[in-house]
This record gives structure tokens, sequence and C-alpha cells, in this order.
């Protein structure tokens, strides 16, 4: 009776070890999915303020790109465009600008014809050459969406947890 009472003890016992082991998995794994989840989140929210930011960022240069389109000097510069996607597309080179700009291009340059463009929304120029089948995007738009990259890689806001 004795041995019986001892065995079932022993037994008893082994199934506490293994339950305080199935336990002890639990809460190992319990708390590394709490970690991960924490974790998510933290760099969900990181993502977000980075993003934040960075809309931020390119909202004000986009109105100080804005601002520039009505000075002295953006026509100086949409003539020097001009120029430079003309000697690059060649002869029969098609320029498209805003509305508001063509009156601003008084100079075409020699080949060149310009239409106006409502999809050109900040400023610059597009250009076609379709005989030579070539195109080019000068505009603030592009030459702005282009800068979004490099500010990403450059600008120290990288999420690391």
């Amino acid at each position: 009776m004795i041995e019986l009472k001892t065995r079932a003890e022993q037994f008893l016992k082994s199934i506490q070890a293994e339950g305080e082991r199935q336990c002890a998995a639990i809460r190992r794994k319990t708390d590394t999915e709490v970690t991960q989840s924490l974790a998510a989140e933290a760099r969900a929210a990181l993502t977000a303020r980075r993003q934040a930011l960075t809309d931020g960022v390119f909202a004000d240069a986009e109105a100080r790109l804005a601002a520039f389109t009505a000075t002295a000097d953006y026509a100086a510069w949409l003539q020097a465009s001009a120029a430079d996607l003309a000697a690059r597309l060649g002869q029969g080179t098609v320029l498209y600008a805003r509305p508001a700009d063509c009156a601003l291009l008084t100079a075409l340059p020699a080949g060149c014809t310009l239409q106006p463009d409502d999809s050109i929304r900040l400023g610059g120029l597009r250009a076609e050459n379709r005989a030579a089948h070539m195109a080019a995007d000068d505009t603030l738009s592009t030459r702005l969406a282009a800068q979004r990259s490099w500010f990403l890689e450059n600008a120290g806001l990288s999420i690391e947890l």
C-alpha cells in the first residue's frame, strides 16, 4: 500500500512537472508574441510619423515651388528648360506648358512648337518628339517627386527597432 501511495505521489509530481513545463513554454511563446506585436505596433507608429514628417516637408517644398513660379526668375528658368529640352530631343519637339506659362515662353527654340497642357499642375515643361520616339519631363512636380527617395535615404528618418 505504501508503495502504491509513493507511486501515485511520483505520478502526480510527474504530471505537475510536465504541466509546469508546458505553462513555462506557453508563457515564453506568449511573451515572444506580445513583444513582436508591440514591436510591430511601434514600427507602424514610427512609419506613420516618418510619412507625416516627409509629407510636411514636401508640402512646404511644393508651396515654395509654387511661389517660385510667380517670380521673374521662373520665366528665365522656363526659357532655359525649353532650350535644354529642344537640344536633347531635336527638331520637331513639342513643348507642353501650363496655359499660364505659355506667355512666358516668348522665344521658342528653333524647330519647336508650344502647346498648353492643363495636366501640368505646378509648372515646368514636358516635351516630346514623336518622330524620334523621345519624351522628357522637366516639370516641377516630377523634379520634386524625384527628390523623395533621396530625402528618405538622407534625412535621418530611418526606423530601427
